[in-house]
């Protein structure tokens, strides 16, 4: 029990000691002007008396004695939290010119991403326009929308060496591709098929095709006819010159099928454009129609 005691007749005197010092120093300060070596004196006058007043209320509630006769703190309370200088100093490190700039930078690749995003989001959606006054690309989409909506297949074909440089100098290369694709399909029995396409050239100098339809229940002919329209391809490429799946995001591949479609035109001595046959005209009315 002595031992408490005497620990806290202790803290009282150091808290005395300081309480005069601190008056004291206060009195000089407030006897001159506020210089900035003053103001500064001020601030640690300040934190010092803060300091004794925790001390003091330390002592206050240490005087306190509990059932058994010892000093005990009901309270408990916590003392002040020092400064964090791991803040300060992150706070600094990201007002730095270099770190400045990163983060501008990232705002501004955020917001071109977003741009893009939604740029991205009105292409492949369903256009709003009605049939009537829809361009070609919006009627493209439509189409494009109206074969996934029947289960449609999606392609893409390679073309010969021949039939590449045929293309190229033809005044209407679209119009020849397609009289020769309707030509095959006419022989495997499947004249009015709906499809729709675009031809492309590849930043390798490749022409090709991209283009979607909705086939019958039977596919063979349809492989038979797209290949034969893109000539005979001899080699290891003839086993890639086909790709034909079931169409997933008919508004999105409708956009693919035409993303370059100005080097196409460049390329070609004949105007390039987007095809819909009849009959997938005729779906794609109908589909615009649907949704109003």
């Amino acid at each position: 029990m002595k031992k408490y005691h005497d620990l806290a007749e202790r803290a009282r005197s150091a808290a005395r000691l300081r309480r005069r010092n601190d008056a004291a120093l206060m009195k000089q300060i407030s006897g001159d002007l506020p210089t900035q070596a003053e103001l500064e004196a001020g601030k640690t006058a300040e934190n010092s008396d803060a300091e004794d007043g925790a001390y003091s209320h330390e002592n206050k509630v240490l005087s306190e004695t509990g059932s058994d006769g010892c000093l005990v703190n009901p309270h408990n309370t916590p003392s002040a939290p020092t400064p964090d200088t791991h803040t300060s100093r992150l706070r600094d490190l990201l007002n730095t010119p270099d770190v400045q700039s990163r983060i501008k930078a990232g705002e501004t690749q955020r917001k071109r991403d977003e741009t893009r995003k939604a740029t991205m989001q009105r292409r492949v959606a369903v256009p709003t326009t009605a049939w009537k006054t829809a361009s070609q690309d919006e009627k493209f989409r439509f189409a494009g929308h109206a074969t996934e909506r029947a289960d449609g297949l999606a392609f893409s074909l390679n073309l010969s060496e021949k039939t590449q440089n045929k293309l190229r100098r033809h005044r209407d290369p679209l119009r020849a591709f397609t009289d020769t694709l309707n030509r095959e399909l006419k022989m495997q029995g499947l004249s009015g098929m709906p499809y729709a396409l675009a031809l492309e050239e590849s930043s390798k100098d490749k022409l090709h095709v991209h283009g979607f339809l909705i086939p019958p229940a039977e596919r063979d002919g349809v492989r038979r006819a797209l290949r034969a329209a893109g000539g005979a391809i001899i080699g290891k490429a003839s086993g890639r010159q086909l790709t034909l799946k079931t169409l997933s995001g008919g508004g999105g591949w409708a956009f693919y099928c035409q993303k370059d479609q100005s080097r196409t035109d460049e390329a070609l001595a004949g105007d390039v454009r987007l095809f819909l046959n009849r009959a997938m005209t005729q779906a794609a009315r109908e589909f615009s129609r649907s949704i109003r």
